[in-house]
């Protein structure tokens, strides 16, 4: 995993991003199961934050059960397969349910919201 290319803004605290980046590189397979991870100190440097803000955020995903420290405070990705597909499948109904939702109040149906999503994906050049 290539940590040093994550970028972040300032649109919201760091930790918070860097939750959801290591939660969505473990729920996308691109960090697998019993993967290591940077120590807090280690993944400070590499991405140039403080290493409270990794201590946050570790601790965040850690609570979702995703990661786990052993006693030497080694980092690494959960054996847990079906905690992941469940982490996974909780947020594929979250973000679908916020799309239908912003649909909606914009007057769509349910039938013209998925329309809308399959033309858009349609003329998406990139993640083909």
């Amino acid at each position: 995993m290539n940590y040093e290319k994550w970028a972040f803004h300032d649109v919201s605290p760091v930790s918070a991003q860097l939750k959801q980046k290591l939660m969505y590189s473990i729920l996308s397979g691109k960090l697998s199961a019993g993967d290591k991870i940077p120590s807090v100190r280690e993944m400070a440097e590499l991405i140039h934050i403080n290493p409270n803000t990794v201590v946050k955020a570790y601790k965040a995903v850690k609570q979702e059960e995703l990661i786990i420290c052993s006693n030497s405070k080694e980092y690494s990705v959960t054996q847990d397969k079906k905690r992941i597909e469940q982490i996974k499948e909780g947020i594929t109904k979250e973000i679908c349910c916020t799309y239908l939702s912003k649909m909606f109040e914009l007057g769509f149906n349910k039938l013209e919201a998925a329309e809308c999503l399959q033309a858009y994906c349609k003329e998406l050049k990139c993640h083909d």
